[in-house]
């Protein structure tokens, strides 16, 4: 009989317990959530996610505490993040290097496919190649013949030794068989100029050019993004013209390891609304980046190929670091 009674309470002590797990996980979140950004105060990147997380405030029926921590393109965020608590009340903004590419070009404190939950993709930047307005070259394939003709005479320039937009010019030379010359710059604020004063021929790069492309002083010859962009809608994109390509780009919403997959399902749905806002949209747009959001299971999947294939391609572009 006592037998009996133990094994009773036993359970009702195993069960009880896993009622108030359970009633932890539903009444999520009960208390602000604290996001890290992984870029300076008052760029693109810190506008979007302070509005993005403004909107899932509402959402949630919580404060989130946003917290810049720049360095590294986003690893130094990344970095701290790992270390976090998996309960759903630490988060950070995983970015295209950390995610992509940091891995197999330096030493990172972390490993990408495994220290993260990956909770939804927001937007994409939109990248492209520009020339000066009044350069001979009309389209892209006026520049590619000119490169292919001159080896080694076409400079552009970039924001960044291994960014997005360096991979995508080294797969064009290799398939292509192009010698050009990559000048690496701090960031467009020194690569544009540079375009403009004729000391480079080009400037690949995210989209910062707009202004000057609308304005009739420069020229955008391609997109490198999955899609036309809205403001040049008679530009193409290199997939359009035959290549396979597509810049690696993401701004996303992630965590340690471990969060549990029902909060990780609210926060997925609290983010798909909030990317459907049109206040949201109208920001993206003016920062001309493009709203591409991807739920959980999407967005792990597309971090996993993209490590795998921009790996392939920092290796074959030799700028992989050294085993």
């Amino acid at each position: 009989m006592k037998k009996v009674i133990l094994f009773a309470v036993i359970l009702l002590l195993v069960f009880g317990i896993s009622s108030l797990v359970l009633s932890a996980d539903e009444n999520w979140p009960t208390k602000p959530i604290r996001l890290i950004l992984g870029s300076g105060a008052g760029g693109s990147t810190d506008m979007s996610t302070r509005l993005l997380a403004s909107i899932l405030e509402k959402e949630l029926g919580q404060p989130i505490i946003c917290e810049n921590k720049s360095g590294g393109t986003g690893t130094v965020a990344a970095s701290i993040a790992a270390t976090q608590e998996p309960d759903g009340y630490h988060l950070f903004t995983l970015q295209t290097g950390p995610a992509f590419l940091a891995a197999h070009t330096q030493d990172i404190p972390f490993d990408p496919l495994k220290d993260f939950t990956f909770i939804s993709r927001y937007a994409v930047w939109q990248y492209g190649l520009v020339v000066q307005a009044d350069s001979p070259w009309n389209t892209f394939q006026d520049f590619l013949k000119f490169a292919k003709e001159n080896p080694g005479e076409i400079s552009y320039g970039l924001s960044g030794t291994g960014s997005p937009q360096h991979l995508v010019m080294e797969r064009l030379g290799l398939l292509e068989e192009i010698e050009w010359k990559a000048i690496p710059f701090k960031g467009s604020a020194e690569s544009i100029p540079a375009l403009m004063g004729g000391h480079v021929n080009a400037e690949a790069g995210v989209a910062k050019w707009a202004p000057q492309v609308l304005s009739g002083d420069l020229r955008l010859l391609v997109a490198f993004g999955a899609e036309r962009m809205k403001e040049f809608p008679e530009v193409p994109t290199l997939k359009e013209l035959g290549y396979d390509i597509v810049a690696p780009s993401l701004l996303s919403i992630a965590g340690p390891a471990g969060i549990p997959e029902d909060i990780v399902e609210r926060l997925d749905q609290a983010i798909k609304k909030a990317v459907e806002d049109p206040e949201f949209i109208k920001l993206i747009d003016r920062l001309r980046m493009r709203v591409a959001y991807l739920d959980h299971e999407e967005f792990a999947e597309h971090v996993k190929k993209a490590y795998k294939e921009q790996g392939e391609i920092i290796k074959k572009a030799g700028l992989a670091k050294e085993e």
